[in-house]
Formats: C-alpha cells, structure tokens, sequence
C-alpha cells in the first residue's frame, strides 16, 4: 500500500493519496488538485476514486476538477444529497478499487452527512489497518457540532453516539483527520496529524466515556467563532465548484482605472504587510496580510459576491493570494493595481492610512487614558491571557459593532501580532465616522517578551468607558 499526506497551511487541512498496486484513491482533496495528479503520476498509479469524508465547511474541495481530468469516480455518503454525479456510498457499504478495501460508516455530528471511512489492504488481509475519519474524530478532539445553529442540540447528540460506534474499531487502526491544529472545525485539535483509534480511546476527551448530557454540553459550549464562509462553502461542495483552471485570470489595471473600480462596488484586498498598509492604502481598502491567516480571514469577512481587487506587495505573491482566495470560495478575482503602491502613489490619488504603534507606545497611553484598546483574538484565546480592562472583539466582528468603538478616543487595536488587528483597524476605518484608528504592532506576543502581564479574569471589575 502506498500512502501520502498532504498538509494545506492555513486551512490545517490534511488530504490524502492511497494506491494499491494498479491504482491510487484521493481521499478529501484541497481546491488545488495538480499535487495529486502529480503524486499519482510519481507512484505511477491512475486515480480511480475520489471521497469526500463530508461536505466541507471550511474549505472548497477540488473533487469536481480532479474528476474531470482523471475519470474517477466519486464517493460521498448518500446522506449528502450531492448535487453532481457521484456514487452514493449506504453506511457499512463495502467498495473495492484495485487491492484497496474501504467500508464507509456514516457518523452525523459535526454535519448532518459526515462519514469515516475505514480501509484494508488486500495484498495483506481484510483487517482494516488505515481510518480516515474527517472532522468527526480528530486528534484530541472531535468537530464541533454547531455550524448548523437550529439543530446543534441533534447534532451534538449524534456526535456522541458516531463516537460511540468509532470507540468499536480495532485499537491498532491508524487514524488520519481532515484537520489539525488550526482548524476552527474543533475546540481543542492536537497538533499532531494522525494517530491511532487505540490511542485516541486512551486520550482523547471527546471519545472518553461521558454521561450524555455532560458531552453535549461541553460541545455546544466555548465554541470558537465559526466564520461566515463554513455555510457558504459547504453548499458549493455540495454543489460542486467549477475547476480553477476555467476560471477566468486576473488582469492587471493602471492606477487610475483601479482607482475608478474601487469606488463602483469592487472590493479592494491589499496583501501587504501591517506597516505598508498602516502607512498608505487605497481607500476603502481590506487589509489581509498574506502573512496572516489570509484564506480564512478573507472567506470570513469578503462580500462574497462582489468582485475583487487586489493589491500585491510582489507579483511573486499571486499565485499564493489566488490559491488562497479559491479554497474559500471567493472566485471572481476580477484584477490586481498593476505596479502596486509605488505606481499608485506616483499618480497622485488619494490614499489612507492610520497609525501604527509599539506596544510600549500602547502601553503608556493606555494607561494615560488617551487610547481605547481593543483586543481582536478569539475568545479562546482572550482567556488564556489577555491585557487587563480592555475590550474584546474579534476583528470580524468589528463589521457589526464598530459603533459600539465610535467616541472621543482614538481606537487602538490589538492581536497577537498585528496581523488581525490590522483587519480590525482597516473595517473600523471604513465602516465607522472615527478616523484616528490605531494598529498595535507586535501584539500581545511583544507585550509578554517586555515582561508586562496578562490576565485571565474578565473585566467586570472594571470601569470601560461607555461608548
């Protein structure tokens, strides 16, 4: 039995390539298919099938297009309703591809149609040896039940009892997740990559024996965020999205027509660095540093339907920005300011910017009174630390509750590393009548290294200013 795995930054996605000794199987492919086709033809192996663990939410799978350029055949529990052609997989079914034995277990709980899919290698033996198990049992953890809102309660209650038919699987079976440390598909996901059933029995909170009503409750509770494209994607996987290579490419735009385009319902992404944007931008202007958590931030908080624009610190990072883009669902890429900033501001149109700090600027008028600082982490991670008396809003949310920031003080935001709180900053900017925003450089991460505290208590011993 061959076998890769294929590890997607940013999305902590992890896909598969198992062949057999004619051919090969995909299990849970990225948007991005060429490193398949390109791991099949380095095993010397025709791809035969294709299988989706479940309809993703985080990401767009690429199952369509590697379809239509290799021939095979998808897999997906009927459970899914998928709307292309696929084989509609019946729980316990058993399949064979060349020497490759899988049997599909339908294991609802993290959404309605999740499966895991157990596999053999018949050149040794029906006992099954590999369990790809999607988001329904992860390292440490198990995916988290409420995306769909209206029926989390079932879900959760579904979860509990997949796991219960999982915790039946022979503890020598290796387990392989669609996800890990990273993915906001789970609560507590290890940063392993695999692992077995046996040691997941042993270890693993959510398979731990629990009275039911104790687990359902630990899973519908201190949930992190889920972002607005886990709904939007999951149905376009439902769907099937269209191949990338048939989506049209961006063009490049001259200053002025770049200019025009941003102000008639084009939406203007700037790739580049915290520093770059802070110190001049196009306004209006998204900032979603490529260094950051770019295809995630960018699903959750980018119009979807509206086209966009980006601005590159390099044309090098195109390839990067539009891989990113794609796996979220967010297609129409409709061009890039040819010459980036330095051709902008040689025109002489307008920019904005704002102003970016340290954090021992940030520390001394904070506690001067002059600044309101506002930290834009998950919440997960504004518990295990965060600087006493400030607010808490996650930079997404700014989108809804700028208002609630408008005042006499300037707003200082502040993540980790500057990354989201120059998200923050940047929707804050656009959206609300305050003007002087402020983005804390460096982050809580340089805020520890000087030696300043952090708090794990909320704040309401504390006297935030009513805004």
């Amino acid at each position: 039995m061959e076998f890769k795995q294929i590890y997607t930054p940013g999305l902590a996605h992890c896909s598969y390539v198992v062949g057999g000794r004619n051919a090969c199987v995909v299990i849970d492919p990225a948007r991005e298919v060429s490193q398949y086709i390109a791991i099949a033809e380095s095993l010397g192996l025709p791809i035969k099938g294709i299988i989706e663990t479940h309809l993703h939410a985080d990401f767009v799978s690429g199952h369509i297009e590697l379809r239509e350029l290799t021939g095979a055949t998808i897999y997906i529990t009927a459970k899914a309703n998928a709307e292309y052609e696929h084989y509609a997989v019946q729980d316990e079914e058993e399949i064979q591809i060349d020497t490759l034995l899988f049997k599909m277990i339908d294991t609802p709980g993290h959404t309605p149609e999740c499966s895991v899919y157990i596999f053999s290698d018949l050149e040794r033996g029906r006992e099954p040896a590999l369990a790809f198990t999607g988001d329904t049992l992860l390292v440490g953890d198990a995916g988290r039940p409420d995306l769909f809102p209206d029926i989390k309660e079932e879900l959760a209650t579904k979860l509990y009892e997949s796991l219960r038919r999982l915790e039946k699987l022979g503890d020598n079976i290796e387990m392989y997740p669609a996800h890990g440390a990273g993915s906001l598909c789970g609560k507590s996901l290890s940063s392993k990559l695999s692992s077995t059933i046996g040691t997941e029995k042993m270890h693993n909170p959510a398979i731990l024996k629990h009275p039911k009503k104790e687990f359902i409750r630990s899973f519908l509770e201190d949930m992190p965020e889920a972002p607005d494209h886990f709904s939007r994607c999951s149905e376009i996987n439902r769907k099937g999205a269209p191949a990338v290579s048939k989506l049209k490419k961006p063009i490049g735009y001259s200053p002025e027509d770049f200019s025009k385009l941003s102000r008639t319902g084009y939406v203007v992404v700037d790739t580049r660095d915290q520093l770059a944007f802070g110190a001049a931008h196009i306004p209006g202007a998204y900032g979603l540093s490529l260094k950051g958590n770019f295809a995630t931030f960018s699903g959750w908080v980018l119009p979807p339907n509206k086209p966009i624009l980006l601005v590159l610190e390099d044309m090098r990072d195109m390839s990067a920005v539009l891989k990113a883009l794609y796996s979220v669902g967010l297609d129409n890429i409709a061009g890039y300011l040819d010459g980036g900033m330095t051709a902008y501001a040689a025109s002489g149109l307008e920019t904005s910017r704002f102003e970016s700090i340290s954090v021992t600027e940030a520390k001394k008028r904070y506690e001067k009174g002059e600044i309101l600082l506002v930290d834009t982490r998950l919440k997960s991670e504004w518990d295990l630390g965060h600087i006493k008396c400030t607010y808490h809003i996650p930079a997404p949310d700014v989108r809804k509750m700028y208002n609630v920031l408008e005042g006499d003080k300037p707003v200082a935001f502040i993540c980790n590393s500057g990354n989201r709180s120059l998200l923050a900053a940047s929707l804050m900017l656009n959206m609300s009548s305050t003007k002087h925003v402020i983005n804390v450089t460096g982050g809580t991460t340089a805020w520890s290294s000087l030696g300043h505290s952090l708090v794990t208590e909320g704040n309401e011993d504390c006297e935030l200013p009513n805004r």
